[in-house]
């Protein structure tokens, strides 16, 4: 395999990932070969191992250098190098192990979806019901005001149990899935 081979072999592997890290990626391993020379290239690309080992360990140190920088604003960029990590671990994963893990965070984030839309549903439910009570129930009599109102303070706690059960379920999805990520890559890197 010669530096161009190998090079583009690393390209088709880290084309996936943001551009600024892309090019430092590429730029550094261009500068490698460039600082060994023409002679060195069959020991370089021994010592780097396959363009595919060499692309999950940059993948894994940059999952680590994101998570560590802020995890609140590179949400985005630490799922998608996640499951880029993942895909690129030198040993093939299960099929069937990625796909469920998947279906399992997809199911978590519909569920999270749904408690988010009966949150605003029960409020609107709870704001409908007092304009009710306040405009039909108040005439008809006391006791139907009253239960008007307390139907209503009820659709307010509901949307308040529903809207603080969707943030923590939201994060902790997020958090199991980079932790898994991490173990299952560096899984991979153990056993290249």
């Amino acid at each position: 395999m010669t530096r161009t081979e190998y090079l583009a072999q690393l390209d088709k592997y880290l084309k996936k990932l943001p551009r600024h890290d892309y090019q430092e990626a590429m730029d550094y391993f261009v500068e490698y070969f460039d600082e060994a020379g023409p002679e060195n290239e069959a020991k370089v690309i021994a010592e780097l191992g396959s363009p595919r080992e060499a692309a999950h360990e940059i993948m894994v140190n940059l999952l680590d250098k994101i998570i560590e920088e802020d995890e609140s604003k590179n949400t985005k960029n630490v799922i998608q190098i996640a499951i880029l990590s993942i895909l690129a671990a030198p040993l093939a994963i299960p099929l069937a192990l990625v796909v469920a893990i998947l279906v399992f965070v997809f199911l978590i984030g519909v569920f999270a979806f749904v408690l988010a839309i009966g949150s605003f549903a029960f409020f609107v439910f709870g704001i409908s019901s007092i304009w009710d009570s306040l405009t039909i129930s108040l005439g008809v009599s006391i006791p139907s005001f009253l239960l008007t109102i307390g139907i209503s303070l009820l659709g307010f706690g509901l949307s308040a149990f529903c809207a603080l059960g969707v943030s923590p379920l939201i994060q902790f999805t997020k958090n199991n899935f980079i932790k898994l990520a991490k173990r299952l890559s560096k899984k991979g890197a153990r056993h290249a």
